[in-house]
């Protein structure tokens, strides 16, 4: 098998994976939402991302080092360097983990009314610390297993086994009344299963030379080792203020009703990446080859009909969502249409990032990662300032208005950078054109669709207005679009279907 057809092969089965999920997710979370309510599922949230941030730290950045270095060992046949970084790296998770999670024991009152000012989470802190416990693990073995290149089986694990167990269980426990504590315990057995069948999984892949992780190791950790697992953990760190900030700065000043309205509000633009999502997955190889073999006018070429295929595949979904906003989360309940406002601004946030496609891979895989690390420093800072400014004045509004003037600056940035650095830009005269053409039309739908189904907010009728708004925007790119797009479409297809 080549190169080029097992990372699309792989790539396929991930995202498919992800896709099911969302979609799964997307109707759970309707269950979820009418079964616990705003201010439960805000409690959830809470806990989910105070383990998201202490996972971060667990393993010191090492953990963060798998994906790479497993890889490079096993071709290098080094398997007693191999031993030393996961046996080192399992040790570390493990101790950081038992101190870290103590702590939800110990002092949940603390962590709960004082640092988060929602004594609400309280009783829930150690079923979280369990949880922090086994996720810290699974993450060390799926980022192992992505390092022995087998990521098909991962999201086997992870997408299509442990998320319907979770979900089964959960429905579960709800049904007989244990409310979201049987949400909590749902997870933590979905996620024991999951850990069992990773460890059988690493077990028959790892190499046989490989001397058993229970003895002691015979090497120390490298100064290579260290020096990228520091800068993985400075790079994370960064990414977690601005990807779980908003949502701690809101528990702080807020409620966690808020904060559940909130994350159904995430819940819905959730979908909305996707595609960008699965083109990044699929077109960073290529843009490494073509800019390593310098074939930069080829490059250009490609990135700009990417981005205007994933502007055109997208844009439909975020008029629609901006226009139903208020049917679509009343779905999960009549408390949830509050999110309404916030739901709009990150939808128009979305219209920013999707339409530069994949600008972030561009400078990773051109040279350019020292742009990357220095805007995603920067873009933190200003999304911590702006939490901290806005959302004790705005409440959730001003989460919205944070994040859209984060995207504008962080796309505005990677643009003007790759432009000056590569002469490369998202845009040309006829995706200019297609933008031009399907903003107009969305102005026109969105006066005269707004408030069309606020009273038929039954799935079957919303699903029908997505089609409908699909059948507009589509039409409307097949009246406008240039011949080169439709040839270009046809080259694309039969490329694919070569390789």
């Amino acid at each position: 098998m080549s190169i080029a057809k097992k990372i699309t092969g792989q790539a396929g089965i991930y995202f498919a994976g992800t896709l099911f999920s969302v979609a799964i997710g997307f109707f759970f979370k309707i269950y979820i939402s009418k079964e616990l309510g705003a201010d439960m599922l805000g409690i959830y949230a809470l806990g989910m991302t105070v383990v998201t941030i202490l996972s971060v730290f667990l393993s010191l950045g090492l953990g963060n080092g798998l994906v790479r270095f497993v890889s490079k060992y096993i071709a290098q046949e080094n398997y007693t360097q191999l031993h030393t970084y996961l046996r080192k790296t399992l040790s570390i998770t493990v101790m950081m983990s038992v101190i870290s999670a103590s702590l939800f024991f110990i002092i949940p009152d603390i962590i709960a009314g004082t640092l988060l000012n929602s004594p609400e989470l309280t009783p829930y802190l150690p079923y979280f610390g369990v949880l922090l416990f086994i996720n810290a693990i699974i993450t060390l073995c799926d980022q192992t297993i992505r390092g022995l290149q087998e990521v098909r089986k991962s999201t086997l694990i992870g997408h299509f086994i442990r998320l319907p167990l979770k979900i089964a269980i959960a429905v579960g426990f709800i049904t007989i009344g244990y409310q979201l504590e049987g949400y909590i315990w749902a997870e933590i057995i979905g996620a024991i299963v999951a850990l069992g069948l990773f460890f059988g999984l690493i077990k028959k892949l790892l190499p046989k030379q490989m001397p058993k992780l229970t003895l002691k190791p015979s090497t120390l950790v490298t100064k290579e080792e260290r020096t990228f697992g520091n800068n993985m953990l400075l790079i994370n760190t960064i990414g977690l203020l601005q990807g779980q900030g908003d949502k701690i700065v809101l528990a702080i000043y807020l409620t966690t009703t808020d904060l559940g309205i909130y994350s159904i509000a995430l819940t819905l633009t959730a979908f909305v990446p996707t595609i960008l999502l699965s083109v990044n997955a699929i077109f960073t190889p290529i843009i490494s080859q073509l800019h390593t073999e310098k074939r930069m006018q080829e490059l250009k070429k490609y990135y700009q009909a990417s981005c205007k295929y994933i502007f055109v595949l997208t844009i439909p979904l975020i008029v629609f969502l901006i226009v139903f906003n208020q049917p679509m989360l009343n779905v999960f309940g009549e408390e949830f249409k509050l999110g309404g406002q916030v739901l709009i601004l990150l939808l128009i946030a979305q219209v920013i990032n999707t339409s530069t496609g994949s600008v972030g891979m561009m400078l990773n895989m051109t040279g350019l990662e020292r742009v990357s690390r220095n805007s995603a420093i920067i873009i933190a800072v200003l999304s911590i300032i702006g939490y901290l400014l806005l959302i004790p004045k705005y409440g959730l509004i001003g989460i919205g208005i944070t994040k859209l003037v984060v995207v504008l600056v962080q796309s505005g940035y990677a643009v003007f950078m790759l432009y000056s650095k590569q002469h490369i830009q998202p845009f040309n005269m006829s995706y200019v054109k297609i933008i031009i053409v399907f903003l107009i039309s969305a102005f026109a739908y969105y006066y005269l669709g707004e408030g069309t189904l606020d009273d038929l907010a039954h799935p079957l009728w919303l699903f029908v207005g997505l089609c409908v708004t699909y059948l507009i925007f589509v039409s409307l790119f097949l009246v406008f679009s240039a011949k080169e797009d439709r040839q270009f479409i046809k080259s694309l297809m039969n490329k694919s279907v070569k390789a």
